[in-house]
């Protein structure tokens, strides 16, 4: 009966917007995995921080995640901040979401062995990554006090002299069981989870499908060095136990004794627990991106350039020239998005009034681009690009606890757009109001300079600017597009949202004053000055 229930909830869940409740703190346990490969350098390239959070990434993850065990959510944070570069990863990625949208009752099979995993977020599965053997000190501890204590009790049948030591032991060991017990409780949850991870592997190893060769093979390999964990098996917490097996427990640390064992073994199977943790991550996060597909309705399948050649490179002698082109694309945030196309095989310079929707254009733009490297979907009816190394330079605040000003941590964002490495593969940066931290003269002409240097590089820069000066210094090097707005009588402004050719040609500021009710001897100042400047350029 609940067997028959989970089922039809999964169904039913399956392409749904994903309705899970995170706690406070839950991110930083879901971003562990992700943490451990950036740390040990497992991966050529990773969205990092600055970018992430520029496109409200862990808004994105929790509109996708869907995962039904922790492997899952880890994984799924890992993909989406790992887009790949290399061909053979991105078809390996299409294809295992292909087998989850086009085979439901394998999906439904592996959905159920998932789900009996489940989520254990207090778990910290990266412990048992690390090959550091954790010792058997404290499980000899335990075991010489339980035989001490059965060996004071024997005693008693020869002689009382051992009366005081039983009765301190009788009273020191429970105590020392709890305290144990509780300052365990984070491990046991880790080391249960991977216990749990084993037997989840075990069971996937019994569904045939001609898709899972590889899968089956590498499983049964790790599953061959792991039955020790298998017949030690789950480790009981404290809870779990009746309270007259919890009383006998506590003298004999049976719990205790396990728990030590099953850490060592865990360290000595690490390289094994990571990659039954990895595969169980992939399926799930497989199924997460397929049920998104299925929630989207319109989506693409992208069609990625891996082998690019650098710009100084013609077509001829290496391989294609770098370009993104996309038709309809939209933000995955944005309820009720308007659809834009883009086709550009050079840097953009984009211009245009405040909320004409520039900032959500570029994020549109660079989210695609990463969803096209990570999950292999794009939201939009077409998707043609180079494979890119994606940064960007957009919601910069002041660091006060580094006693950094907004200038200074601007700067540092775009040191490391500068510094990437684009020899071998090509750069998307995208860099909103580039140096608005500083004066205007200062910061055209540094903006200029730097934006150029950029678009002379293997990349394509993506840069939004209220610096009309801009577009004449870099006419020869930006592709110029806008957005555009009209202005009712009584003041109300109107965007379309729609991206155009060629730079931005109206103003929205002042006419905004007058419409908010601004003194109308004010905003007719204002207005003389700004058309003494565009005529003459002088104030």
């Amino acid at each position: 009966m609940w067997f028959n229930r989970q089922k039809k909830q999964m169904r039913e869940n399956y392409g749904k917007k994903p309705d899970i409740h995170y706690f406070d703190g839950d991110m930083r346990g879901i971003k562990s995995y992700f943490n451990y490969r950036e740390q040990n350098d497992l991966d050529e390239f990773l969205v990092d921080d600055t970018t992430w959070n520029d496109l409200a990434g862990d808004e994105i993850f929790k509109r996708i995640n869907q995962g039904l065990s922790t492997s899952g959510e880890q994984y799924l944070y890992y993909l989406l901040r790992s887009p790949t570069l290399h061909k053979s990863e991105y078809e390996k990625r299409a294809k295992l979401i292909e087998i989850m949208e086009k085979d439901p009752e394998l999906r439904l099979k592996l959905q159920i062995i998932l789900m009996q995993l489940g989520r254990s977020r207090q778990a910290n599965t990266t412990e048992v990554f690390s090959p550091a053997a954790h010792g058997l000190r404290q499980m000899f501890i335990y075991i010489a006090l339980v035989i001490s204590l059965i060996t004071s009790a024997v005693s008693l049948i020869f002689t009382f002299a051992f009366v005081p030591l039983l009765v301190v032991l009788f009273v020191f060991i429970p105590v020392y069981h709890n305290i144990m017990a509780s300052r365990n409780s984070r491990e046991l949850a880790t080391v249960n989870y991977s216990v749990a991870m084993v037997y989840a592997a075990k069971k996937i190893n019994k569904l045939s499908y001609q898709g899972f060769t590889e899968y089956h093979r590498t499983m049964r390999e790790a599953m061959k060095r792991l039955k020790p964990i298998l017949r030690l098996g789950f480790i009981p917490s404290k809870n779990s136990l009746g309270e007259i097996a919890e009383l006998i427990n506590s003298f004999i640390l049976l719990d205790l004794i396990g728990f030590e064992l099953m850490k060592n073994l865990l360290g000595k199977h690490h390289a094994d627990i990571f990659h039954i943790h990895e595969q169980l991550g992939q399926l799930d996060s497989a199924i997460a991106v397929a049920s998104y597909r299925k929630n989207l309705g319109n989506y693409a399948i992208p069609e990625i350039s891996f082998n690019i050649a650098p710009k100084e490179e013609t077509p001829a002698s290496a391989g294609s020239k770098i370009h993104i082109v996309g038709t309809a694309l939209i933000h995955p945030l944005v309820e009720g998005a308007v659809p834009n196309d883009f086709d550009i095989t050079s840097s953009v310079l984009l211009t245009g009034s405040n909320a004409s929707g520039k900032s959500t254009f570029l994020k549109t733009v660079v989210i695609n681009a990463i969803f096209a490297q990570s999950i292999c979907t794009v939201l939009g009816e077409s998707f043609t690009a180079s494979a890119f190394r994606i940064y960007s330079s957009m919601a910069i605040t002041d660091n006060i606890l580094a006693g950094e000003s907004y200038f200074i941590s601007e700067i540092k964002s775009l040191k490391r757009i500068v510094e990437a490495d684009s020899s071998k593969q090509p750069l998307l940066c995208v860099i909103d109001e580039v140096l608005r931290g500083t004066n205007t003269v200062e910061r055209i002409a540094a903006s200029s300079e730097l934006l150029r240097h950029l678009s002379d590089k293997n990349a394509i820069c993506l840069a939004a600017t209220h610096d009309i000066e801009l577009t004449s210094l870099l006419e020869s090097n930006y592709k110029m597009l806008h957005f555009e707005e009209t202005v009712t009588d009584d003041g109300e402004v109107l965007f379309d949202y729609l991206l155009k050719g060629g730079p931005a040609t109206t103003r929205n500021a002042i006419k905004l004053l007058a419409g908010m009710g601004f003194d109308k001897k004010l905003v007719k100042r204002a207005d003389e000055r700004a058309n003494l400047y565009t005529q003459e350029g002088r104030w």
